[in-house]
């Protein structure tokens, strides 16, 4: 900061000059600002130690400096990997295939990073693994230096044109970390094996596959000769490199390793089948490159996961909360999103559809997901925008009798007036899906006695009270009961009935999750729908109402210098759409302390807008 020597005032607009030791200033050198301020960005360098920042200005001719010290020390990291049994070992990178690489073939590198507690870190690192073929140019890796990790890297090493040993460095800028691993990759010339494809690089787990779910995923590999042609009947070893939750091979034999014979094109062919923990594997594949060598060469990365989207991970969203115009305009729009993922928290297949209902106005009935697990539809303004006339049991709701302000009848009001607002619309979306659990142990499966959320049937919440309201319920739930009578809603259900259940197709556990021999008894292999609901309001610009409001009572004058509340809203006590402008003006002498200029931002459920204001003459 720069001030004046006699006033103590900051100065603007002068130049600050900048040097630091141990490190870098970036700019070196700026403009003070009206505050008489300068920003400067120190980026510490690879040195440990103490050192001095300089900042010196010229103010009418007369140089002034000042100081500061300072001291970069070295952050506390390790690197290594945990093998088997959860040990960490230091100073090692977990090298996959441990054997010798084919020419040309893949490796998986992977290093796990501790703090100075031994603990997981938990703030991103970048890693840079570093050998000579990878200086060279002549192997890649994937991802590309620096990997940004936060516990553990990983990346796949190709063997472009080395041969020989390569010895592989993992390290952390700023850090003593280090981390070795070694590699012997066959030279060009001798026999080797290629990966080819893996279709599908995603499956689900077992027992859960169905119509665009895979539980298999089928894998290629090609035997080359020493001049790169197809090689036939060449005997493969053929592995994973992990089998948790029992991922298994079509060539294994019984849980052990398998092998499988290159065809005319050197083509060898096996399937992954899942297993019931999600996880992520490679098949390894491994031959004698017929000079007593063993190479080996990995797949690309199959993941495995349910496929299916359980209750607590499917939103919906909504690109406008209040639609500007919907509400006395034909044909305005707005875009509603779903998101679902399954138990893991992975997208859920491709392809899979979602459903829409809307109370009001227009929707697309439904859309099917891409690979993020994401679709949108559109919805239409047009009618209906209110119940059916004579409609008793949904009572549209305007500005009447506002608890906050005495006496006063059709004002804007601060509070929910309960529900339902009227040209409000609820909107349904629901999917295929499981109920939600936590697995306790970790095995993929819902054991007995393990936590679960049980659902309703699906239903479309039109007043808004997050109650279904029927006459009768399909149980004996008393809990199911506390509901208004009869108020008009909409179920959507797999198997259609006169009233709701409230515990959906079984009071146990519903979902894909449900090992075989406990369906039935603790838990239930059969599926249900999964939803979620937002509401929209169909604003009418028709129809604003303001009011001012000094201490909870409205006013018709304003008092100078008294704080006043101005509230906005339609005649259904909605706010206005999210980016309109609210202007502030004044008479005679008076005027307005702060801003003239207001944004409206987005509003959900609240009541009127609200906006406080001060004047002064």
């Amino acid at each position: 900061m720069t001030r004046d020597s006699e006033s103590g005032s900051p100065v603007a607009g002068v130049i600050v000059n900048a040097a630091a030791q141990l490190g870098t200033l970036e700019p070196a050198n700026g403009l003070t600002n009206s505050l008489g301020i300068v920003t400067l960005k120190y980026s510490a360098g690879l040195v440990i130690g103490a050192g001095e920042l300089t900042a010196s200005t010229v103010i009418a001719g007369d140089t002034f400096t000042g100081t500061l010290n300072f001291e970069v020390t070295r952050r506390i990291r390790k690197l290594g990997y945990f093998d088997a049994n959860n040990v960490f070992i230091e100073n090692q990178i977990l090298v996959i295939p441990a054997t010798t690489l084919s020419a040309g073939g893949d490796a998986q590198l992977t290093v796990a990073i501790l703090d100075e507690n031994d603990e997981r870190i938990t703030r991103p690192e970048e890693v840079v693994f570093s050998s000579g073929c990878i200086a060279a140019a002549q192997s890649t890796i994937n991802p590309t230096n620096p990997v940004s990790v936060y516990a553990q890297a990983s990346t796949l090493y190709s063997a472009v044109n080395c041969s020989g040993t390569d010895d592989i460095t993992a390290s952390i800028a700023g850090t003593d970390a280090q981390a070795f691993g070694t590699l012997e990759i066959a030279a060009p010339e001798t026999n080797s094996i290629n990966f080819v494809s893996a279709e599908p690089l995603l499956i689900v787990l077992r027992g859960t596959g169905g119509v665009g779910r895979d539980e298999t995923s089928d894998v290629v590999f090609q035997v080359m000769d020493q001049s790169g042609r197809p090689l036939p009947g060449v005997s493969v070893e053929l592995g994973l490199s992990t089998r948790v939750g029992g991922l298994a091979l079509s060539t294994d034999v019984g849980n052990q390793n398998g092998s499988a014979i290159s065809n005319g094109d050197g083509e060898v062919f096996v399937t992954v089948q899942a297993g019931n923990v999600a996880t992520a594997v490679r098949v390894l594949v491994s031959m004698d490159d017929g000079d007593g060598n063993l190479v080996t060469t990995v797949s690309d990365l199959i993941t495995v996961t349910t496929g299916i989207p359980d209750q607590n991970s499917i939103s919906l969203s909504v690109s406008e909360f209040v639609v500007p115009n919907a509400g006395n305009r034909d044909g305005v729009t707005a875009t509603l999103t779903v998101r679902m993922a399954d138990r893991f928290n992975n997208p859920v297949v491709a392809g899979t559809a979602a459903v829409f209902t809307t109370e009001y106005g227009i929707i697309e009935g439904s859309c099917t997901t891409d690979d993020a697990g994401a679709c949108s539809v559109i919805w239409t303004s047009s009618e209906p925008r209110f119940p059916l006339s004579g409609t008793a049991d949904i009572k549209t709701i305007k500005n009447t009798a506002c608890p906050d302000f005495i006496g006063q009848n059709f004002v804007p009001c601060p509070s929910e007036l309960g529900y339902t607002r009227g040209i409000r619309s609820a909107i349904l979306v629901h999917a295929i899906g499981e109920e939600s659990f936590v697995d306790s142990n970790g095995n993929g499966q819902m054991d007995q006695d393990e936590l679960y959320e049980n659902i309703s049937e699906a239903f479309n919440d039109h007043n808004e009270d997050s109650l279904f309201t029927p006459v009768e319920v399909c149980d004996t739930d008393p809990a199911s009961r506390n509901v208004k009578q009869a108020s008009r809603k909409r179920l959507s259900t797999l198997t259609p009935t006169a009233c709701l259940t409230s515990k959906g197709p079984s009071p146990l556990f519903n979902g894909l999750s449900c090992p075989v021999e406990g369906d039935g008894d603790w838990c239930s292999r059969t599926l249900l729908n999964v939803w979620d609901s937002v509401d929209i309001t169909l604003s009418d610009d028709t129809s604003w109402a303001v009011v001012m409001v000094r201490d909870n009572v409205v006013v018709t004058r304003t008092v100078t210098g008294a704080l006043q509340m101005i509230y906005i809203s339609d005649e259904y006590n909605n706010p206005p759409p999210a980016g309109s402008t609210v202007t502030l003006s004044t008479s005679g002498n008076c005027e307005i302390v702060g801003e003239t200029d207001y944004s409206v931002p987005a509003l959900q459920s609240q009541g009127a807008f609200g906006l406080p204001v001060r004047q002064s003459r």
